[in-house]
């Protein structure tokens, strides 16, 4: 197996609802305060309570996108989660655990052994107790015994300590603090455990950036897009979208609206889209199915509607807390009858900033509902960046023409805002002419879908084609989008010899510069996170292009960098 170079990655297992979770984030803000670019990976089971969790944190001295598949520090503070990452070490690796209770089984053992795995017992409930703490503590004894064996100063970690613990009084700061002291000062550590860990170097220059998740960017990205309510209906892998408009609503004045239901939800943002005010909704799989109705609505009213959805694994009720983007073909075939449509889909920070705002401006512009897809992969996951693009400017599209659905070159009517005008028009859901009165006539009915139709090729016209990474001499083009460019782009980093053509503008459909590197002899791969390489069935369709060979991972997890790296070239 090709290993990663240059990089560095540690994963923290236990119980769900053990504090994981707010460890790996201590963690990640310690590390990325240092100067190293960090990724975070959360795993977590879809269960009120129980079941175990993992959070793995990547970093290198340069800006890094994807998880590793294994890890060279794993940290364990429940026996189960031992048995359940063990395998994920990486050969010479680290086994850090707390609970004498764990026992290994002869296979484990004898894994153990032929891997070189450095095991380490450390009694963390007991160091905290004596420090002063209290047993829950042993937590914050372990994350500072493992920032010793990274070889890190613990006044970096205590800093993080007090930021993250700032809401809960100096008493347990304090607390912690000792217990924090204690884990990295304790006899129990031995200098020969440092000479298993080999760190990339710090970066020459420290860098002032932030770490943000996907879903964190969407909301920033939105509030730059002028989004003046967001109504929703909470659901995984999309909540946090609303979390986050939710804690910032005093500072930015957004509405903020939980809804009964996602029928409701996404007809409260129409509403408010047909009165000019932009609003957005956001949802995953079950829940964009329950809107299907009102999509279609949109589509015949010509309203502007922005949906964001957030993709997780499996039919059904599925599997809510693993990633996947299986819904790539409902959001392009979304809506019943014929319209057209715009789907939009996310990668990392930047896009997820930008495209929520091209998103609405296309919305606007050409009054259509536009889809933005993104994963659990990329919603949860915590990013390292810098600065985030340059807002877009705003755009609105035209407004106030003769007729509301006036038959135009481009299919763009002048649109209406109610109260702009005293002009009235009818805002319903049946085929209707020009003035927008409801139409049996059988040479309208073809006007109107025609004049509709028309917008997706006036959009399409005006789309720019999928971008390309990489060495473009390259013989061997993956292609993808979505969460599959992170890993691509990481291995392109480490040297692979590849190139990657990369699609975020999903639907309508640019080929050009697919053709042309399949004119070219070029071997093209698709990569995909779901069974039945969906992108590649709307490319197919738009371009008649067959995907002959396909990578097509589909268990809930999402493509690792190793994953890339061995890919035979």
């Amino acid at each position: 197996m090709n290993m990663p170079t240059n990089r560095y990655c540690i994963k923290l297992g236990g119980e769900s609802g053990q504090g994981i979770n707010t460890l790996g984030i201590l963690l990640s803000k310690a590390i990325k305060s240092l100067g190293y670019d960090i990724f975070s990976y959360r795993e977590y089971p879809s269960l009120i309570k129980g079941g175990v969790a993992s959070y793995q944190i990547d970093f290198s001295n340069k800006y890094i996108s994807s998880s590793s598949q294994n890890c060279n520090i794993l940290t364990i503070l429940d026996p189960e989660a031992v048995h359940e990452y063990l395998h994920s070490l990486n050969p010479n690796g680290i086994l850090l655990y707390d609970d004498s209770k764990v026992e290994f089984s002869p296979e484990e053992q004898s894994w153990i052994t032929q891997n070189q795995i450095h095991v380490i017992y450390l009694d963390s409930e007991k160091i905290a107790v004596e420090a002063g703490g209290s047993s829950i503590m042993a937590n914050i004894v372990m994350t500072s015994f493992l920032w010793k064996l990274l070889g890190f100063n613990p006044n970096d970690l205590a800093n993080i300590v007090k930021e993250i613990f700032a809401s809960k009084g100096e008493e347990i700061i304090n607390k912690n603090i000792l217990c924090l002291n204690a884990g990295y000062n304790t006899s129990e550590f031995k200098e020969e455990y440092t000479q298993k860990t080999y760190i990339p170097n710090l970066p020459s220059e420290k860098k002032d950036s932030k770490i943000l998740t996907g879903n964190d960017a969407i909301a920033l990205g939105a509030i730059s897009a002028g989004v003046r309510a967001y109504y929703g209906y909470p659901m995984t892998p999309a909540t946090s979208i609303f979390k986050y408009l939710g804690n910032t609503y005093k500072e930015t004045g957004i509405l903020i609206k939980q809804a009964e239901s996602e029928i409701t939800a996404v007809q409260m943002a129409m509403g408010s889209m047909v009165m000019g005010t932009r609003a957005l909704t956001a949802t995953s799989g079950g829940g964009f199915d329950l809107m299907q109705e009102t999509i279609s609505w949109a589509g015949i009213t010509e309203t502007p509607l922005v949906i964001v959805l957030a993709q997780r694994i499996g039919a059904g009720t599925g599997v809510p807390t693993w990633t996947g983007s299986s819904d790539i073909h409902t959001a392009v075939k979304s809506g019943h009858g014929e319209f057209p449509k715009a789907v939009l889909c996310v990668s990392d920070i930047q896009s997820g900033y930008i495209l929520i705002q091209q998103a609405f401006n296309i919305a606007e512009t050409y009054q259509i509902p536009v889809i933005v897809l993104t994963e659990k992969q990329i919603a949860e996951s915590i990013f390292t960046v810098e600065t985030l693009p340059r807002a877009l400017q705003i755009q609105r599209g035209t407004y106030n023409g003769e007729n509301r659905y006036e038959i135009t070159n481009t299919g763009i009517s002048p649109r209406w805002i109610p109260s702009f005008d005293k002009k009235p028009y009818l805002n319903n859901s049946d085929e209707h002419n020009q003035a927008s009165q409801s139409t049996e006539n059988m040479d309208e009915i073809r006007e109107m879908s025609d004049k509709r139709m028309q917008k997706q090729s006036t959009l399409l016209n005006n789309l720019p084609e999928p971008v390309l990474y990489g060495n473009p001499q390259a013989q061997t083009v993956l292609v993808g989008c979505g969460s599959t460019k992170n890993p691509i782009l990481d291995a392109i980093s480490e040297g692979m010899n590849i190139a990657y053509l990369h699609y975020e503008y999903l639907f309508p459909t640019r080929t050009q510069t697919l053709l042309n590197l399949v004119s070219s002899g070029k071997r093209i791969i698709l990569v995909e996170n779901n069974q039945t390489g969906e992108l590649g069935k709307i490319l197919t369709e738009a371009s008649g292009y067959q995907f002959k060979e396909k990578i097509l991972k589909y268990n809930g997890k999402p493509l690792f960098l190793e994953d890339i790296l061995n890919i035979q070239i």
